[in-house]
């Protein structure tokens, strides 16, 4: 019983090694218009919010104060938006991923969605934190809907979103986990509407799932040889 323990043990830590090797700093391309999105990602597996704003098939959240509820500012009415506010003392975080996602494989490797900073007046402006895999976090970028002073940080760091645009990234590997929190902008908070919030991973190819496939059988082989 020991030896098969301390097998599935190596063999954890095999993969893990592995899939930490693998992993390298992420890239990420910024899109500010949904087209130019979605021809980088139309191959790809979608997870969209559903047709009446609610969570879809494969999303799950965690947040400190958002809901779905009524646009409250230039979304149209009539249907559900995400409803969330956050402040940087609060310190309130909402996280988004995929229900498959493990610590090494099936992350996601795109996002975006209308974003709305009009509701209670421009606040703080947000900043976005992917979990890269499988530990740690990177951030990607800070958006805000301030025209006039813009987001604090510059054009590299930071990106100025129109109420009722589109924001998203693409990245060429993939991350667990997609958070929203306050940017260190001046104001109290930031009160948004989130709409059509769609994440995205590139559909795997048959001959990678068959080199999975093999490799999981091979180490089986080699494991059930040096245990009996």
């Amino acid at each position: 019983m020991k030896r098969i323990f301390f097998a599935c043990v190596l063999a954890f830590v095999l993969a893990l090694s592995a899939a930490t090797a693998m992993a390298g700093p992420l890239t990420f391309t910024i899109y500010t218009n949904y087209n130019q999105w979605w021809q980088a990602t139309q191959t790809w597996q979608h997870y969209p919010f559903t047709n009446v704003q609610s969570l879809g098939f494969n999303q799950s959240v965690s947040t400190t104060t958002g809901s779905f509820g009524p646009p409250r500012g230039v979304f149209p009415a009539g249907t559900n938006v995400w409803n969330d506010r956050v402040t940087e003392a609060g310190g309130e975080v909402t996280t988004f991923w995929l229900s498959d996602t493990t610590m090494t494989s099936n992350g996601m490797w795109a996002f975006g969605g209308y974003w709305d900073f009009s509701p209670g007046g421009w606040g703080q402006g947000l900043t976005l934190t992917v979990g890269i895999m499988p530990f740690g976090s990177v951030h990607v970028q800070d958006i805000c809907g301030d025209v006039i002073s813009g987001c604090i940080g510059g054009p590299t760091q930071s990106t100025v979103v129109p109420d009722g645009t589109w924001f998203g990234i693409v990245a060429d590997g993939p991350f667990r986990t997609f958070s929203i929190s306050a940017d260190h902008q001046f104001g109290s908070a930031e009160t948004f509407d989130l709409s059509a919030f769609d994440m995205a991973r590139p559909t795997p190819e048959p001959g990678t799932l068959i080199l999975l496939g093999t490799g999981i059988l091979g180490l089986a082989g080699t494991l059930r040889r040096k245990l009996f």
